[in-house]
């Protein structure tokens, strides 16, 4: 399992660059992310059984699809997008060991991503705790500068004066 430290360094590795505004929107991250990897990400909500994640990422050839649960508020909308994107951004997904591509998973595979609704797992855990860091991230950036301004050349001047302080 990764450390506390080691997932900070990944998050800001990956995530250095991408010019998110604020206050964070977990759609302009996935749009962004995918973006720049060349890879789309596409956010479907769906009415998920009770007894499901209220989340579940799918990489496909065409992209990677994160499945949310329609029937939820925005702010956990926005908490289950980037709890997925964290998967995504950890590498969790399946992959047969002798090749670059994402697999299909076999039907055990999926009951078990069905099931999975507690962080007693390495990966559901790492998810969280990088979750969990861009969230802070944003909150405490958000709290330094508001709303980031739309004309680029004062974005640098509120990023000087100390807006998004704390972000990545």
């Amino acid at each position: 399992m990764r450390s506390e430290r080691s997932l900070r360094a990944l998050c800001r590795r990956e995530l250095a660059g991408l010019h998110l505004d604020l206050p964070l929107s977990a759609e302009q991250l996935c749009e962004r992310y995918g973006t720049r990897r060349g890879r789309p990400i596409r956010i479907l909500d769906h009415p998920l059984p009770a007894d499901a994640p209220s989340g579940i990422w799918l990489a496909a050839e065409d992209g990677d699809y994160f499945f949310c649960q329609a029937n939820t508020t925005p702010l956990h909308r926005e908490q289950i997008i980037v709890h997925e994107f964290s998967h995504l951004m950890a590498g969790h997904q399946l992959v047969d060991p002798g090749s670059s591509a994402p697999t299909f998973p076999t039907d055990a595979e999926s009951d078990a991503a069905l099931g999975r609704t507690c962080y007693s797992d390495e990966r559901e855990w790492e998810a969280e705790v990088l979750a969990t860091q861009i969230v802070d991230w944003a909150a405490t950036a958000t709290r330094g500068v508001g709303h980031a301004v739309q004309h680029r050349g004062l974005r640098g001047v509120q990023r000087a004066l100390g807006g998004h302080r704390g972000w990545l």
